[in-house]
């Protein structure tokens, strides 16, 4: 089997022995993984709905030819060719939205095409360090494959996920209070160098002599970069859910 221009890219880039190896057991496997797939659903993807198509004009139009010779006792050869016809195609018809209703052919079709065209255009945009991988990950950094290998690997690894669970079924664990604000769907990772932060906010007024306090919940994204810590950051316990007191 020959490699594709893809994998030839690929094999040329500059990475570890370790890193180079994953792309080779993983990505490259992914890419012909879904195109062999994507080949072999869109041939019967297309020949299904052409025997549906094409067998739904047939079956009128041989009936009203058929009814419109008016006697049909005065050839039977002819009235048993018809009924044949209509019977044999009818049968393919039935069977072919049979097959796609039940193996959701036309499900797989579009779900494994655009899958493997995501991760196409992913991999090229990853050769070429173009789009997400010129650093937008990485500021103040040059990009190169190295230091974008791993969000590339991310991202490939949420698009397998999304499609299994297009394809076969959708898991989602009821979150537990402390990772709430992390989403409900726990198959795909949040996005490297992005962490949800809770924040509490309070306020108090005083209304008619007694104070009152009100605390409003805040939810926010912030990417998380490098910094230098200071002593007295150096000393002070880091969660996720941060609280501003009075």
């Amino acid at each position: 089997m020959s490699a594709s221009p893809i994998e030839i890219a690929l094999n040329t880039l500059v990475l570890q022995e370790r890193d180079k190896t994953v792309l080779t057991l993983r990505v490259t496997d992914l890419l012909r993984e879904y195109k062999k797939r994507a080949v072999r659903y869109s041939h019967s993807f297309n020949i299904l709905r052409v025997v549906i198509s094409v067998g739904s004009l047939i079956v009128p139009s041989v009936l009203t030819i058929e009814y419109s010779r008016g006697d049909i006792h005065e050839c039977p050869y002819m009235g048993q060719g018809v009924f044949w016809i209509v019977w044999i195609t009818s049968l393919l018809v039935t069977i072919s939205n049979g097959i796609v209703a039940l193996l959701k052919v036309d499900k797989k079709y579009y779900t494994l095409n655009t899958t493997y065209q995501h991760i196409t255009s992913e991999a090229w945009q990853y050769i070429e360090l173009s789009g997400k991988y010129s650093g937008f990950y990485t500021p103040g950094q040059e990009a190169t494959h190295q230091n974008q290998f791993i969000y590339f690997c991310h991202i490939i690894e949420k698009l397998r996920m999304k499609q299994v669970e297009d394809e076969y079924y959708k898991i989602i664990e009821h979150p537990h209070s402390s990772s709430q604000a992390q989403g409900n769907d726990s198959l795909i990772p949040p996005t490297p160098l992005k962490e949800v932060f809770a924040i509490e906010e309070k306020s108090g007024i005083e209304v008619n002599g007694e104070h009152q306090t009100t605390v409003k919940r805040i939810h926010s994204s912030a990417k998380v970069t490098a910094a230098p810590l200071t002593a007295e950051a150096a000393t002070t316990p880091v969660t996720q859910e941060r609280y501003a007191d009075e």
